[in-house]
């Protein structure tokens, strides 16, 4: 049984890695074909303004969610459970919708769907870090860093708030172009800030030392 649960320790982050990595792939494919759908990405106007950042926005996410992954399989190791095998499924599922949507009058849904992204994305990162403090392999990170409250989401919770808030608005009221272009400004912002975050953990993954990453 042990050799199992060490092989399961080994194997499986790398395995849902390379599933990851084909869900994006796909859902890369599915991007730029929809790209090519869309004609009012060329015809300039507030569609065309709104529509480019949605494009803008939509890459930054795939990009940030092959980093999540690659950055915890680079730095921790854990035991995955069988939800955790299925978690890339769901996040390529969600992206996949989000891609179909690319249309600014379609952006409440997609708002709606980039906030679950984020929340999938901030929900993953909690389980995965609980049980990666449970392993004496990760004990460099986890002896100086203590668990996380709730109070240590309060941002991540207030920021899905407020994407689904803006989707359910403009879902309501329809195409608004002003009140689209707030929404993707912010959307893009958080995006950014998710970046700085990323790149802080992926530095402390190569250097093990003065830790000063955000709790799990």
């Amino acid at each position: 049984m042990r050799n199992n649960i060490e092989r399961a320790r080994d194997i499986v982050p790398a395995l849902m890695l390379t599933v990851l990595s084909m869900i994006q792939a796909l859902a890369l494919e599915m991007y730029w074909s929809r790209l090519g759908e869309s004609a009012f990405l060329w015809l300039g106007g507030w569609e065309a303004v709104i529509g480019w950042m949605q494009v803008v926005a939509i890459f930054l996410g795939i990009l940030l969610i092959w980093v999540l992954y690659v950055s915890f399989v680079l730095r921790f190791t854990w035991l995955p459970t069988l939800e955790d095998t299925l978690v890339p499924f769901v996040i390529g599922a969600v992206e996949f919708a989000m891609i179909d949507r690319l249309d600014p009058h379609l952006l409440g849904q997609w708002m709606l769907l980039m906030g679950g992204v984020f929340a999938l994305a901030t929900l993953t990162a909690h389980t995965t870090m609980r049980r990666a403090r449970q392993e004496p392999e990760n004990a460099y990170f986890f002896d100086k860093v203590e668990p996380a409250g709730w109070r240590d989401y309060l941002r991540s919770i207030l920021l899905v708030g407020a994407m689904w808030l803006f989707g359910i608005t403009l879902w309501i009221v329809g195409f608004q172009p002003y009140l689209a272009l707030v929404a993707l400004v912010f959307a893009l912002v958080a995006l950014g800030f998710q970046y700085i975050q990323a790149r802080k953990y992926w530095m402390h993954s190569l250097v093990r030392e003065g830790d000063t990453s955000p709790k799990e």
